[in-house]
Parts: structure tokens; C-alpha cells; sequence
């Protein structure tokens, strides 16, 4: 049997799951081979997300029916044992929600799943695994068979993702080289449900650094709790029973908790030298593991997934040809880098001096001296972006009100293209008629934001109308001095633009990295 897909996607945990709904809602074909059933991948292995993942939910439509599972958090603390901080690091808010939030995997990748089920684009082929690929110039074949038996079916894609996490064989088929930090850890993960509410701080995972071993302790609701012994690798297994996790639990809380899970999570820090393979493309903790004291890991796979969707959606579309794919790694390697170093900064801030000098003196040293302000959100220096100062980094997404009067979030009234925004006037006014034609041939988007505190403009000449009703982009414009901006259809920043002359000039500069494929060109 052979079937043709658009993608094809290997693992069907949340980042697969999530691959599979930003594609299928793209209007791609999707197919999705995974060795377990869905009841059997319902896992709580991660406990954190920031909100460059919900601005994706939000985009799926997904936000209410998961809003009463997420539990903001400000960012995370080191505390010690009598729960005095040592040092605070607040995570910056680019949207509406909280910059990140607890949460019990299990509860949302029941969502998730319930929405791929019923997606007509989206097939499943659960059970299954895939025995090997072979592929060429123009799609990818894959031998896949239930598990354990012999029964091989043959799937065609255009391009497959590889999405099965950190031991995948893929990599080890393609011959990829690693690049290794040399950090190895395992973690004891327990998800506990405590009867007196949560033990947690309210707004912060916090680590207890002075214990026998880290553990993070996090409050996920109420009632919730997720805790996370950093434990080595010759002990964590018999630490895996349920008289052990008990004493360790006990040992930092005095309160009974039921314990609804407990499971071993071995963490390395390691990066895939190449993360494509002409059509194959690696994604997540199959392309690279980090340590986990900031709990940034599936976060930032699904940074992987957002950054790669819209690029394979121009290139099915016909719109992009294949070299858009280069700028994946190109753009995506320095931020997984970033999170590692800053990992492995905080683990050896554990055994410092300076650690042991900042917990002698603790009643004394002024609150402000240990708080720290974290930047995590996605900033490109390379890729597809422009030269301003804001090029590369995500758009905040305050509310505005659309031509009915629908109070939304920016992020809501974008959709999977490129945007042209114009600050009280019509940015196609403002585009030469070959900047113009190139931006509808990409099937760019056209926003006219009407400033805070003026009439409402509607122009409708190929321009969605939207008011600023916070006055929040406005401000944020205005203040540096910009008239138009360019944003990709991952909420990034390709530009930002001064005058009609520099608009004009980013848009040349974009279609000299972004070329039209020549087929789509011939048949327009």
C-alpha cells in the first residue's frame, strides 16, 4: 500500500502533535507514525512553556480550551531549604499571557490529540514505527509497520520531520555528527496532588539548591505540584520506587501527597552538527538536548516546528524554492545554544563561591541585588531578517478591534503570511507597483492600524482595518521612530521601517533572499 502526503511526521508527543495541527491548519497533507498508541505517550515530561507557545495556541484556536490547565509563572527562583531566595530570574512578557506557565502535559496532549483526531487533513498511524526511508530530488519514502511485526507499508512524502525526540535513530541513520557540551544528568520527575493547595511559590519554579541534590519544585494549579530530583545516573533508578520517592518527598515537605506519577528523564547537552538532510528535517530534543534547570526544552522544539512550518508551506504552495530551508538551522542553532550555555551557567553557579557568599550573607544583601531579568523570546542575528535594530525579534501582541468591533489580540488578526503593517496609513499606498507585486505573489497580508484616540479608518483596498485599542503598538512605533512594519508569518520581525523609501528598500532586500520559485513565477 502506498499513500502520498504533504509531510510526514515521526513521533506523536506534544511537538509532533502540535507539528502536525500548525501544518494540517496551513492546509498541508499530514501523516503522523508513532510506535505507541496515543493512551501510551501521555506523558508528564515536561512541565513548562513560555508564551511564544501559546501565541501558537492561540493561533489554533486551542487557548480556551487549555487557559484553566496553565498556572503563570513570572519565571524561576533559587531558593534554599528554608525557602529564602538566593537569586530570581524573571522571564520578559511579549503577549498578554503570562512570559511562562506550569502545566500537566498529560491534561493538554489530550486536547491536542483530540483536535489532530478530528482534523481532516491529519492522518494517523499509530503503533506503527518506521523501519527505514529512502529518498530523492522530489519526495521521501517511508517503510513503516506496526510494532513488532513484519506488515511493511510504504508512505510518500514530500518531506519528512523527525520529531521522536532525543533517541531518535534517524540522526544515527543520516551519519550526523554531534557536537557535545559534555553534561550529563538525570532527573526524577514527580507530579504529586497535595490536599492543603499548592506548596509551590504561586509565580515561580522554584530549584532548592542546598538539598542533598537540585530539585525543582513547581506549583501547577492549586492543588498540583511537579517536582524534579536531579539525581545521578547510578542511583536514579532504584530511586524510581514508591517507598524512595516518598522519603525524598518527605524531606521537603511535611504534607501527605498523592503521587500521580514517577518517572526517569535522562538529560545531555548536545547538538546535531546538521539538522536537514536534503528533505529531512530533524526537530526538538532529536536535534538538541539541554540541561534542565530553566525547563526551556520542549519550548524550544516548538520554536522549531513554528520557524520551519511556514517556510515548508511556501514551498508546497510553489511560492519558495528549497533553498529556503538553509535559513532553518542558520536561525534556530544560536537561540538552543543560548539556552544551553545559560543551563550550564547556572549549574556551575551551584557550586561557586559566589553561591556560598550569596547565602552567607542573604538577610543583609538588598532584594534587587538578586533578581535578574531574562530574555528567552526568539531573537534572530542571521536568517531571513532585515538590518533595523528590531529586525528578529517576536512582535508583542497587545489587543486591538477589528472592522466589526471584536476585541482580539494582534496575534489573532495575523494569519500564516507575511504582513505589511502601515501606522495610519495604507501601506499599499506606500509600496512601488514591483514591491507590491512581489509581496501579493508571496500572499503577504496588508494592515492599516488606526492610531489610539482617532476615527476609525476603513480601507478596504486590499487592506485589513484594524484600531489600535490599547495604544500599545502605536506607542511602541512611535517611539522608535517607525512608520511601517514588515513581520514574518512566525510573529517575527523581518523589519522595521522608518518611510515609504525604507520600506520599499526592505521589501527589495526580502524578495533578493526570498526569490519566487521559477515554476510559480511561469504559471502566474
Amino acid at each position: 500500500m502506498k499513500k502520498e502526503y504533504d509531510i510526514l511526521i515521526v513521533g506523536y508527543g506534544m511537538l509532533g502533535n502540535l507539528a502536525a495541527l500548525l501544518l494540517a491548519d496551513m492546509g498541508m497533507s499530514v501523516v503522523v507514525v508513532e510506535k505507541k498508541q496515543a493512551t501510551d505517550i501521555l506523558l508528564a515530561k515536561s512541565a513548562r512553556i513560555d508564551d511564544e507557545v501559546l501565541l501558537i495556541l492561540e493561533q489554533l484556536g486551542l487557548i480556551d480550551a487549555v487557559k484553566d490547565l496553565l498556572y503563570p509563572l513570572e519565571g524561576t527562583q533559587i531558593v534554599d531549604k528554608k525557602e529564602r531566595v538566593l537569586l530570581e530570574f524573571n522571564q520578559t512578557r511579549r503577549s498578554q499571557f503570562a512570559p511562562l506557565v506550569g502545566f500537566y502535559q498529560p491534561d493538554i496532549q489530550k486536547i491536542l490529540q483530540q483536535k489532530a483526531a478530528a482534523h481532516k487533513n491529519i492522518n494517523l498511524f499509530l503503533g506503527y514505527e518506521v523501519e527505514t526511508f529512502e529518498q530523492d530530488e522530489e519526495k521521501v519514502a517511508v517503510y513503516i509497520a506496526p510494532t513488532g511485526k513484519q506488515d511493511f507499508i510504504s508512505l510518500e512524502a514530500n518531506f519528512l520531520l523527525v520529531c521522536n525526540g532525543q533517541y531518535s535513530r534517524i540522526a544515527d541513520f543520516l551519519k550526523i555528527e554531534v557536537k557535545d557540551y559534555k553534561y550529563h544528568s538525570s532527573v526524577l520527575c514527580v507530579d504529586t496532588v497535595g490536599k492543603e493547595g499548592a506548596l509551590a511559590s504561586k509565580s515561580y519554579a522554584q530549584t532548592i539548591c542546598d538539598a542533598e541534590f537540585p530539585v525543582v519544585k513547581m506549583a501547577n494549579g492549586q492543588m498540583h505540584q511537579r517536582w524534579e530530583f536531579q539525581i545521578d545516573r547510578e542511583t536514579i533508578e532504584a530511586d524510581q520506587t514508591a517507598e524512595k520517592v516518598r522519603s525524598l518527598l518527605a524531606e521537603l515537605n511535611p504534607l501527605d501527597l498523592a503521587i500521580e506519577s514517577a518517572f526517569v528523564y535522562n538529560f545531555d547537552a548536545r547538538i546535531l552538527e546538521k539538522w536537514q538532510d536534503r528533505r529531512v528535517l530533524i526537530l526538538g530534543d532529536a536535534a538538541h538536548v539541554m540541561p534542565p534547570y530553566l525547563g526551556m526544552g520542549l519550548s524550544a522544539g516548538v520554536k522549531d516546528v513554528y520557524n520551519l512550518a511556514w517556510k515548508l508551506n511556501l514551498i508546497q504552495q510553489g511560492r519558495a524554492s528549497l533553498d529556503l530551508l538553509k535559513t532553518y538551522q542558520k536561525e534556530r542553532q544560536p537561540d538552543v545554544e543560548r539556552l544551553i550555555k545559560l543551563n550550564l551557567w547556572i549549574k556551575r553557579l551551584f557550586q561557586s563561591s559566589k553561591f556560598r557568599w550569596i547565602k552567607g550573607f542573604i538577610p543583609i544583601i538588598p532584594k534587587w541585588f538578586l533578581k535578574k531579568n531574562l530574555d528567552l523570546t526568539t531573537n534572530l542575528k542571521s536568517g531571513l531578517v532585515g538590518k533595523s535594530k528590531l529586525s528578529g525579534r517576536v512582535l508583542a501582541s497587545p489587543k486591538v478591534a477589528n472592522h466589526k468591533g471584536d476585541t482580539i489580540s494582534f496575534n489573532q488578526a495575523l494569519e500564516h503570511n507575511f504582513v505589511v503593517l502601515g501606522l495610519d496609513q495604507n501601506p499599499v499606498d506606500a509600496l512601488s507597483a514591483k514591491s507590491l507585486d512581489y509581496l501579493a505573489t508571496l500572499g503577504t497580508q496588508f494592515i492599516q492600524l488606526t492610531p489610539q484616540k482617532k476615527k476609525f479608518v476603513e480601507d478596504g483596498r486590499y487592506t485589513q482595518n484594524l484600531y489600535d485599542k490599547e495604544g500599545k503598538l502605536q506607542a511602541w512605533m512611535k517611539e522608535n521612530k517607525g512608520q511601517f512594519l514588515v513581520i514574518r508569518p512566525d510573529r517575527i520581525v523581518y523589519d522595521f521601517c522608518n518611510d515609504v523609501a525604507s520600506l520599499n528598500a526592505s521589501v527589495k532586500t526580502l524578495e533578493q533572499n526570498l526569490t519566487i520559485s521559477s515554476f510559480f513565477s511561469e504559471s502566474v
